[in-house]
Protein backbone atom coordinates (compact mmCIF):
# COMPACT_ATOMS: atom_id res chain seq x y z
CA UNK A 1 0.00 0.00 0.00
CA UNK A 2 1.32 3.61 -1.20
CA UNK A 3 1.11 6.08 1.78
CA UNK A 4 -0.37 9.44 -0.69
CA UNK A 5 1.96 12.35 -0.30
CA UNK A 6 5.26 10.44 1.54
CA UNK A 7 8.66 8.87 -0.28
CA UNK A 8 12.02 7.87 0.97
CA UNK A 9 14.85 9.90 -0.61
CA UNK A 10 18.69 9.25 -0.50
CA UNK A 11 20.62 12.39 -1.20
CA UNK A 12 24.21 13.60 -0.28
CA UNK A 13 24.37 14.43 3.40
CA UNK A 14 26.93 17.22 2.98
CA UNK A 15 25.08 20.52 1.85
CA UNK A 16 28.51 21.77 -0.26
CA UNK A 17 28.81 18.80 -2.42
CA UNK A 18 25.70 19.57 -5.28
CA UNK A 19 23.89 21.05 -2.27
CA UNK A 20 22.14 17.74 -1.31
CA UNK A 21 20.83 17.30 -4.48
CA UNK A 22 18.67 14.07 -4.43
CA UNK A 23 19.77 10.58 -5.75
CA UNK A 24 16.70 9.17 -6.04
CA UNK A 25 13.33 9.39 -4.96
CA UNK A 26 11.27 6.07 -3.81
CA UNK A 27 7.61 5.13 -2.97
CA UNK A 28 6.64 4.67 0.46
CA UNK A 29 6.27 0.87 0.75
CA UNK A 30 8.39 -1.41 2.40
CA UNK A 31 10.06 -2.70 -1.19
CA UNK A 32 11.03 1.11 -1.42
CA UNK A 33 12.78 1.79 1.71
CA UNK A 34 14.69 -1.34 1.44
CA UNK A 35 15.61 -0.29 -2.15
CA UNK A 36 16.29 2.97 -0.98
CA UNK A 37 18.73 2.05 2.05
CA UNK A 38 20.60 -0.60 -0.12
CA UNK A 39 21.12 2.86 -2.66
CA UNK A 40 22.13 5.06 0.27
CA UNK A 41 24.71 2.62 2.00
CA UNK A 42 26.08 1.78 -1.72
CA UNK A 43 26.52 5.23 -3.20
CA UNK A 44 28.21 6.00 0.17
CA UNK A 45 31.27 3.93 -0.78
CA UNK A 46 31.82 6.33 -2.51
CA UNK A 47 33.07 8.55 -0.69
CA UNK A 48 30.38 10.85 0.10
CA UNK A 49 28.17 10.15 2.91
CA UNK A 50 24.65 9.69 2.09
CA UNK A 51 21.32 10.44 3.80
CA UNK A 52 17.94 8.45 3.65
CA UNK A 53 15.13 11.00 4.24
CA UNK A 54 11.59 10.63 4.57
CA UNK A 55 9.37 13.33 2.73
CA UNK A 56 5.96 14.13 3.04
CA UNK A 57 4.79 17.78 1.56
CA UNK A 58 7.41 19.97 2.50
CA UNK A 59 8.51 18.20 5.46
CA UNK A 60 11.33 15.88 5.80
CA UNK A 61 12.97 13.76 8.64
CA UNK A 62 16.05 12.05 7.93
CA UNK A 63 15.99 8.16 9.53
CA UNK A 64 19.47 6.81 8.33
CA UNK A 65 23.04 8.00 7.53
CA UNK A 66 26.06 6.28 5.54
CA UNK A 67 29.42 6.74 5.66
CA UNK A 68 31.77 4.37 3.59
CA UNK A 69 28.95 1.75 3.08
CA UNK A 70 28.23 1.65 7.01
CA UNK A 71 25.49 3.37 8.68
CA UNK A 72 26.15 5.84 11.60
CA UNK A 73 24.19 7.56 14.12
CA UNK A 74 21.99 10.61 12.85
CA UNK A 75 23.05 13.57 14.44
CA UNK A 76 19.63 15.70 15.48
CA UNK A 77 20.11 19.31 14.74
CA UNK A 78 18.73 21.72 17.44
CA UNK A 79 16.39 24.01 17.16
CA UNK A 80 17.66 27.65 16.60
CA UNK A 81 16.72 29.02 19.91
CA UNK A 82 19.28 26.70 21.54
CA UNK A 83 22.25 27.24 19.07
CA UNK A 84 25.13 29.50 20.47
Amino acid sequence: MVTGGKAYVVRDADPGTDSGEVARVYPYTLSGLTQALDEARFRSYGGRPQLLAVIAGAESKVIRRYEQGKEVPVTPLLPAYHRP
